[in-house]
């Protein structure tokens, strides 16, 4: 499904356990495949883990320039959540999985991560965990804090005709009124997703 983006990426994702709920669409997968590797990020970080689908593109898409560290967090729901991280970590040991409710776990998981180490920054961070608009404007606003300036945040899922999502639309068009550097996406596929630069 994802060997026309890179067969390394492939094969990995075929060893994943079957995923319970979504997956990353091979339109989807190739754009952040390029997203990352044009943006070149040292720290990404992304709620929603699942199975891994979209951890697996970024890890891949960050080897090929040598990249930094992966912080996945996933409030664990589902058994095949741990073995997937665990099939991840045996070729990618810069993948940190966080099991919890993104509204306790995400604030101090990344002031811990920044404060101990001055020289990090946070460069891209996804959000496609909880879908309600309480979760979902918490990850962003949290995300927000503590991302770079010129640092990206991603919402997935932001007007999906495939995958209606009424509190992330809620979030997201609440992000695009009150901040100038957003844009909306439609993969091929009718895959929906806003990507917003903090200002410099």
């Amino acid at each position: 499904m994802y060997a026309h983006i890179d067969t390394e990426l492939n094969e990995l994702i075929q060893k994943l356990p079957e995923t319970p709920e979504g997956y990353i669409t091979p339109d989807q997968a190739e754009f952040l495949y390029a997203f990352v590797r044009l943006t070149r990020p040292q720290l990404v970080a992304e709620t929603g883990f699942n199975v891994g689908h979209s951890a697996c593109v970024i890890l891949r898409a960050m080897e090929t320039y040598g990249g930094g560290s992966l912080i996945s967090f996933d409030i664990g729901k589902y058994e095949a959540t741990p073995k997937a991280a665990e099939v991840i970590r045996a070729k990618y040991e810069n993948l940190h999985l966080i099991t919890g409710d993104t509204k306790h776990t995400l604030a101090p998981t990344l002031v811990q991560v920044l404060n101990s180490n001055p020289a990090a920054t946070l460069d891209l961070a996804i959000v496609d965990g909880g879908h309600d608009v309480e979760t979902a404007r918490t990850d962003m606003i949290v995300f927000e804090s503590v991302l770079r300036p010129g640092g990206y945040l991603w919402l997935d899922d932001f007007e999906n005709p495939v995958c209606v999502a009424i509190g992330v639309n809620i979030v997201g068009r609440e992000f695009v009124t009150n901040r100038p550097h957003g844009l909306r996406f439609t993969t091929s596929d009718n895959r929906g997703m806003a990507i917003f630069q903090k200002s410099f």
